[in-house]
């Protein structure tokens, strides 16, 4: 699993790698976070084993980054993923008023405002 970015390519491990890094965990640590064996890590972070769906969520869980961040597919380490985490500690009317805020802002960038 790779992508190129700006010319280089950066695979699935590498993202793996760093964002464990950035987390100061080693890799038994990432393991236990993520209810995974640490030789499945060190497999994951070498390309000779990809991740499952299930895998890739519970290694995003546990680093705390989103699952497009590990699949390459988003270059930030954080982003939306925390906050639906926390969105699900809300109440129904506390995420109704988050709807129409996110709903007039949308509605500026389609205007250009």
């Amino acid at each position: 699993m790779s992508i190129t970015v700006t010319g280089t390519a950066v695979s699935f491990g590498d993202r793996l790698v760093s964002a464990r890094e950035a987390r100061r965990l080693n890799q038994s640590e990432l393991a236990r976070k993520a209810g995974l064996q640490p030789a499945a890590i060190g497999h994951f972070e070498k390309g000779r084993r990809n991740p499952s769906f299930a895998n890739i969520r519970a290694l995003a869980r546990a680093l705390d980054v989103s699952a497009d961040y590990l699949l390459g597919t988003s270059a930030s380490l954080t982003g939306a993923t925390t906050a639906f985490r926390n969105e699900e500690h809300l109440s129904g009317a506390d995420r109704a008023r988050i709807q129409v805020m996110i709903d007039a802002l949308a509605a500026q960038g389609v205007s250009g405002s």
